[in-house]
């Protein structure tokens, strides 16, 4: 198995720490929010954790630091979404969500891919499950973590610093423990001895914006030719910031979030140049929210964080600035897989994409649709919804030769199958409308309904609490439907979404 720093996404995604992206006004005001946010955090979790490190004997300090780290403080989508603190793969009790994930593999090269993530019911789940993970170790190595043993660890830098190269890849992941350990004075929290043996947690660069009291941030790219460039500054006091670059295709459109006024504009990525350059969004001109247009994608290599350049219209020559990913409100994008195979319509103008339009990732295009073989059909592993303000948009990752790529579904001539089925994680209620309708067992290649049950037959009654495990889009009259389990069954059938609550 291996080990991946997590660089979660926007939107489906999985997002940066908000905290320290925050661009207030004046240097002390920013610390001091920044103070502010941590201080609840370790308030607001500090009992959950001393539980936890105890159970599995731990360093607290440690496991509150980690948490920090692979969360942003809590303000990760996965972590408010799932209760996941450290971003962990997998399910819980059966229960993931899934989101577009950046990620480092073991030879420092970056991946896109979307994972399934462990969804807790409680913070506390996600810090038992952390200590457990830690003690018990690997399937095929028990001790694999027995570094970040009290018992083995003299003190908690011993323990941080044990966790480099194994959980994490990045060589300075124990230090950023380290720092925001001391920066908060955990060891006193958790009533641990105050360690001054490490002095790498001096390193100005850390690896996650938890610990980086500039923001995540890069710099501007000096090409436009190719789709990733690496750009790394060296001769600038202080260490400007290393950054891989995503070109899109053409200016994807999205609209600013509610909280875009708490972020800055700049010229270039935050920390990466030496000619950094602010503004207001006032200062711009603008005072509401507005739509604005993406070409290219930062992620700076020392932290989780995305920034995107964009300007204000489609026209290519207008000026373009750079923000941080939470003051941008991507689309809620669903994928799952899929088999079967599809017939593009080749008498559409349309494009084939690396990516789904509108995911944080953005998308660069791959080929014309023109250029595909005629009344080919293409086969078909993964389905994308993404929510629009007029509906669902569905999307499907087609194999063309050795190379994968996505199609819109208006630019499709015959599907893989009539319900585009992705996973979508939910409770829900069965509601009174739903008295004299039928449950499925499912759908068939048609899009029609198979074997069907009513309520009372499988013990269902108005009022009861199921679990949603799949949505479902039904392509002939775009309805929406939900896969939900039976309470104490393991059955599982398809139900309108009118009929949930």
């Amino acid at each position: 198995m291996r080990r991946f720093i997590k660089l979660a996404m926007v939107a489906l995604v999985i997002s940066a720490s908000a905290i320290f992206a925050l661009a207030f006004p004046g240097h002390c005001t920013y610390l001091t929010a920044q103070a502010s946010s941590a201080t609840s955090f370790i308030s607001d979790y500090q009992g959950d954790v001393k539980k936890a490190a105890a159970k599995y004997n731990l360093y607290g300090s440690v496991m509150m630091a980690q948490a920090a780290l692979e969360s942003g403080w809590g303000q990760s989508q996965l972590t408010q979404q799932a209760n996941n603190f450290f971003g962990i793969k997998g399910a819980y009790n059966g229960q993931s969500v899934s989101m577009p994930t950046v990620e480092y593999n073991s030879n420092g090269q970056m991946e896109n891919t979307t994972a399934s993530f462990k969804k807790y019911p409680t913070a506390y789940a996600s810090f038992a499950d952390n200590g457990s993970t830690l003690r018990n170790g690997t399937s095929w190595d028990s001790k694999y973590y027995s570094g970040t043993w009290k018992e083995n660890a003299t003190t908690y830098s011993d323990a941080a610093n044990a966790l480099t190269g194994k959980y994490a890849t990045a060589p300075d992941y124990g230090a950023s423990l380290i720092k925001i350990i001391q920066q908060y004075g955990l060891d006193k929290t958790f009533g641990e001895t105050t360690d001054q043996a490490s002095s790498s947690s001096s390193d100005a660069s850390t690896s996650s914006n938890a610990t980086d009291s500039t923001s995540s941030s890069s710099s501007t790219s000096s090409s436009d030719s190719s789709n990733s460039v690496t750009t790394t500054t060296q001769d600038a006091t202080p260490t400007l910031s290393s950054v891989k670059y995503y070109k899109a295709s053409a200016a994807q459109s999205v609209p600013l979030s509610k909280k875009y006024a708490n972020y800055y504009v700049y010229n270039h990525i935050k920390g990466s140049s030496a000619n950094e350059k602010r503004y207001s969004w006032k200062s711009l001109g603008v005072k509401k929210r507005v739509t604005v247009y993406l070409d290219m994608r930062g992620v700076k290599r020392e932290s989780s964080g995305n920034w995107y350049r964009f300007r204000f219209y489609p026209n290519s020559k207008s000026k373009r600035f750079w923000v941080y990913a939470p003051a941008l409100q991507f689309s809620t994008i669903y994928t799952g897989a899929t088999s079967g195979s599809l017939v593009p319509n080749k008498a559409t103008n349309g494009l084939l994409y690396n990516h789904v339009l509108g995911s944080p990732l953005l998308a660069k295009k791959t080929a014309k649709i023109s250029s595909l073989k005629s009344k080919t059909k293409y086969s078909v592993d993964q389905t994308a919804l993404v929510k629009t303000a007029t509906g669902q948009n569905v999307w499907y990752r087609i194999k063309i030769g050795k190379n994968k790529s996505w199609i819109e579904g208006v630019n499709v001539a015959t599907f893989p199958e009539k319900v585009a089925k992705v996973d979508f994680t939910a409770n829900k209620v069965i509601s009174s409308a739903a008295k004299a309708n039928y449950l499925y067992t499912d759908f068939s290649a048609s899009g029609q309904f198979m074997k069907h049950y009513k309520l009372a037959q499988v013990k269902l009654t108005v009022g009861t609490k199921v679990k949603v495990d799949k949505m479902g889009y039904r392509i002939n009259d775009k309805s929406i439907w939900y896969r939900i389990a039976c309470p104490g069954s393991d059955a599982k059938y398809w139900v309108s979404s009118k009929f949930l609550s």
